[in-house]
């Protein structure tokens, strides 16, 4: 498509075919948001009771941890990623690994563990 199509598309036509894209990926964000939001605030609230030891753990504990996994797996491919495309400098590599871990992918995962029935609900 983009090597064809994309040239045939008048200047308005692919503005607007942006902005309708666009609204598409908002409202797919906004449907994993809202539907994470109901399904784990339901399951917190219903099934445990969250107290400030599992506050601490989730910041202090499992979210670094996150990040450290997270440029770990960065790093090693990092000179890979360097070479290809564009090239990735560390600067870029170290914004990467931090947002990585925010918006719609960090909550699709959350909802993907939460209904896995392999996974334990409690440790």
């Amino acid at each position: 498509m983009t090597r064809s199509g994309k040239t045939r598309i008048s200047a308005e036509s692919e503005h607007a075919v942006h902005h309708v894209w666009g609204y598409i990926g908002f409202v797919a964000e906004t449907l994993i948001f809202v539907l994470t939001g109901i399904i784990i605030g339901q399951r917190a609230v219903s099934e445990t009771k969250l107290g400030g030891s599992d506050v601490l753990k989730l910041v202090f504990g499992t979210y670094p941890i996150l990040h450290l996994i997270r440029f770990s797996i960065n790093l090693l491919f990092w000179p890979i990623l360097a070479r290809c495309g564009y090239g990735l400098t560390f600067n870029q590599l170290v914004l990467a690994t931090y947002a990585g871990l925010r918006g719609a992918v960090g909550m699709s995962l959350a909802l993907m563990v939460s209904v896995d029935d392999e996974i334990p609900k409690y440790i």
